[in-house]
């Protein structure tokens, strides 16, 4: 008889318990919609989601689509092999069939190819889809919780597919040294003797399993009391975020929070405790308030209130100054010929090689010729090459130190100058900015120049110099982009004076932590006037990154 292959358990993995938390979630209810966990490589992603199905046993629907997997294989077919051997019509039920009423997992789900993520959305969209082949039409039912794995250095999800996804979560590498040592040597014990090793897993897997099973048979019991969906529809107000969606998770998924924490009352802390799984990842605006922020003095805040009324004033009035003749420098690629994009003297430009990943399909008429010579059908496959785009981030200091000798006129006349003279479509753009003592994401990554231009138009200045929140804020923009095709623009003038602890260093452990694999960053240095404190060119020396002064320009 066969030996069970045990997989690594679900309670044993460490340092993973948001992910863990968003996977169990949704097997209360799973109209949640599923799971997106992105982050570094090597931080279990994968073997948690597998152990998932492990846990749940083997009547569980669990189904891994690969990301080469072809049009049949997903959707299903007619066994051509048996039609013309053996003159029967046989139908292959397809992945998202069987995933039917279970979790449907894609690792690097974000190098899936177009074709597959739209057969996706419109089955996640419809609960279901029509199976059409040689004459069969038939119905396949395909209500499924969307797990997928990514390391965003790899590639962009399409924001449609990333908004089916219920939850969402950030994975990090473990920083703590007795974590890491524990992780480590958990894996050595399995890998000696999994079975072993599951054993002495085996009743905390079944706790949970009791408890994903209890919490299901009452989650339709909790009643959602009117202050905690008045919660819920204020914090996707404050944060922007577009249509009903969210504020239907919110409310799904706190339920079951409440449900697999075996309450009967739902409760404001709960909401706040779900509402990062929810919100990250469809809100721009959203920042978890982890570190208290520098509160503004009084002067401060004149002082601001001025200087935006300021600009307010000279709206209408802006205009591209003389100065500025021409913008920055990168490279791209059109086809197999690199392409120059001349955007002033900054003399950088990002790698201009094109990035491919590889899908399948069958090739018929090699499939058929093969037929046709031997008697015996069998499908042959082709590989196409998938690539990749050029992604331009403008990183801008919209504080009110700016406003002082028309720096952000300068600014601003830079980026309008690149894009009326460069609009390639090759080309996608973004822009960052400071907000309110922190950061936000003023526009994710369009080729649309005239909405770039738009949101460059609208930039303000006011409040404090968090360099380290605006960072960050780029890093979450990154999330589902692969760094190697990413030019970063840091336009500042160093004079950073909120964040935490000591907000200089902030900025610098911050980027060290999240931006350093970024092969392309120009530190854009804004400081004018006689006596200059150079703490931009400090910025880009101790980051190693490169160095310009606006007055180059």
């Amino acid at each position: 008889m066969k030996s069970t292959i045990y997989k690594y358990p679900f309670t044993a993995i460490l340092a993973q318990e948001d992910l863990k938390l968003c996977l169990l979630l949704n097997l209360v209810d799973p109209s949640i919609g599923g799971v997106l966990a992105t982050g570094d490589k090597g931080t279990a992603k994968t073997t948690t989601v597998r152990a998932l199905s492990q846990l749940m046993g083997e009547e569980f629907p669990f189904v891994n689509l690969p990301i080469g997997a072809t049009e049949d294989r997903v959707l299903g077919s007619i066994n051509l092999e048996v039609l013309i051997n053996q003159k029967q019509t046989v139908i292959d039920k397809g992945l998202l069939a069987k995933a039917n009423s279970g979790f449907l997992y894609i690792d690097e789900v974000n190098l899936l190819n177009d074709y597959l993520m739209d057969v996706l959305l419109d089955a996640s969209a419809s609960g279901g889809y029509n199976l059409e082949r040689e004459g069969i039409s038939q119905w396949q039912e395909s209500r499924f919780c969307l797990v997928g794995t990514m390391n965003p250095e790899e590639g962009a999800l399409r924001p449609q597919l990333l908004d089916r996804f219920g939850l969402s979560v950030t994975v990090n590498t473990p920083d703590q040294i007795a974590i890491r040592k524990k992780i480590a040597m958990l894996r050595l014990t399995y890998d000696s003797d999994p079975t072993l090793f599951y054993k002495q897993y085996e009743a905390e897997e079944q706790d949970i399993r009791d408890q994903v099973l209890r919490a299901k048979k009452r989650l339709h019991a909790i009643k959602i009391p009117d202050e905690v969906q008045e919660i819920c529809a204020r914090l996707t107000l404050k944060y922007q975020v577009e249509g009903m969606r969210a504020d239907i998770l919110l409310l799904k998924t706190v339920r079951a929070y409440a449900a697999f924490m075996n309450e009967s009352q739902i409760t404001e802390e709960m909401v706040h405790i779900i509402a990062p799984y929810v919100l990250a990842h469809r809100s721009k605006e959203y920042t978890p308030q982890k570190e208290e922020e520098t509160p503004p003095d009084d002067s401060s805040s004149e002082q601001t209130s001025n200087e935006q009324q300021q600009t307010t004033a000279n709206k209408d009035a802006f205009q591209l100054p003389q100065s500025v003749q021409s913008g920055l420098k990168f490279m791209t690629r059109h086809t197999a010929k690199k392409k120059e994009v001349s955007l002033d003297m900054l003399d950088q430009y990002i790698d201009g090689r094109n990035y491919e990943t590889f899908v399948e399909e069958i090739a018929v008429s090699s499939s058929v010729k093969k037929y046709m010579a031997t008697g015996t059908f069998e499908a042959i496959r082709k590989r196409i090459t998938k690539r990749t785009q050029t992604n331009v981030v403008f990183l801008v200091d919209t504080s009110s130190s700016m406003t002082k000798n028309t720096q952000i006129a300068f600014i601003k006349g830079i980026i309008e100058r690149t894009l009326m003279q460069y609009p390639g479509k090759k080309i996608q753009y973004a822009i960052v900015g400071l907000y309110q003592h922190t950061a936000r994401i003023i526009q994710g990554f369009t080729t649309d120049s005239k909405q770039i231009l738009k949101e460059v138009y609208s930039l303000r200045t006011g409040g404090k110099t968090n360099l380290g929140a605006a960072f960050f804020k780029v890093y979450e923009l990154l999330k589902s982009i692969s760094f190697k095709t990413v030019q970063l623009f840091v336009f500042t003038d160093g004079k950073i004076n909120t964040g935490s602890g000591s907000p200089f260093s902030y900025a610098i452990e911050t980027y060290k932590k999240y931006l350093s694999k970024i092969p392309q960053a120009t530190i854009v240095d804004t400081e004018n006037g006689f006596v200059k404190l150079g703490r931009s060119k400090e910025i880009a020396a101790q980051l190693q990154l490169k160095y310009l002064s606006i007055n180059d320009l």
